[in-house]
Formats: structure tokens, C-alpha cells, sequence
């Protein structure tokens, strides 16, 4: 599943919608917006950006077994255990919701973070800053989840 998501104010994140009745746990927006580049929380991360507002492609993998880069140019951003309550996930903007997937209830994966572009897209941002809008472009995303056992 692939598609293009707004960042705003450098930030995007994971999420998933929550069961009724569950216990409450912490949104993709409650986790540390300063850091490392990803954060990772129970069935929420958070991604911080090089680039402020801009489109993003994103793509998000289920694979089987050890996972492989994705090819060249992608820097791996860490590898985390990540675990579902419900598996109706989202990739979210500070705007709501942009793109939905699912992963198995209940369920724990690997989550590797891949990134090409990132080391680039704060210089290209500021050139473009001003001159094009929307600014697309500059970096490209793969969220790949393994099944953890």
C-alpha cells in the first residue's frame, strides 16, 4: 500500500483506531515531537521529518520472514517491535488520517522505518521554499512490518 502524505511541521505518525472499551493509551501525537527520528510507542510511532510542509510518498509493507532493504538510497531509521490492538492502523498528518491499512489483531511485528532523501531535504526544502507549492519530492518512506514469532 503506497500513497502521498502532508507533512506539516515536519512531524507524521502511525496509529490505529482504538476498540471500545479498551484500556486508554497514548496517540501518535502524545509521543516526544523532539528526538531521535522515530519514536515508538504500543501501536503508534512518531516520524520527525528534515523538511518542514511537504508531500511525502510512503509506502507500507507486510513481508514474511527476515526483512530486506528496500534498495538503494534508503537509510534505515531503526527496527522496533511493535504491537496492535485492533490492526485498523493509519499513517496520520496533524490533520487526521491519510492513508489506512491492516495488520493482525493483537499481534506483534518487527517495524523497520526506511528513508531515502532525508539527508538532502531540509537544504532542497529551503531552496524550494517560497517557489513551489506543494513541495513533493524530497523524501520517500517504507514502513516495513514483520510478524514478530
Amino acid at each position: 500500500m503506497s500513497g502521498t502524505v502532508s507533512v506539516d511541521r515536519s512531524i507524521f505518525g502511525l496509529d490505529e483506531l482504538r476498540r471500545e472499551g479498551e484500556e486508554p493509551r497514548a496517540f501518535w501525537t502524545d509521543l516526544p515531537m523532539e528526538g531521535p527520528p522515530v519514536v515508538v510507542g504500543a501501536g503508534v510511532a512518531r516520524v520527525l521529518s528534515k523538511a518542514q510542509s511537504h508531500d511525502v510518498s510512503v509506502a507500507v509493507e507486510v513481508r514474511s520472514g527476515r526483512p530486506e532493504g528496500p534498495g538503494e538510497g534508503f537509510e534505515l531509521l531503526g527496527s522496533w517491535r511493535y504491537q496492535t490492538g485492533s490492526g485498523e492502523q493509519m499513517v496520520c498528518t496533524m490533520d487526521g488520517p491519510a492513508l489506512t491499512f491492516r495488520l493482525r489483531e493483537d499481534s506483534g511485528y518487527v517495524l523497520q522505518v526506511w528513508c531515502r532523501g532525508g539527508d538532502t531535504a531540509a537544504a532542497r526544502f529551503e531552496e524550494l521554499m517560497g517557489q513551489v507549492f506543494p513541495i513533493t519530492g524530497l523524501e520517500e518512506y517504507l514502513f516495513v512490518f514483520t510478524p514478530d514469532g
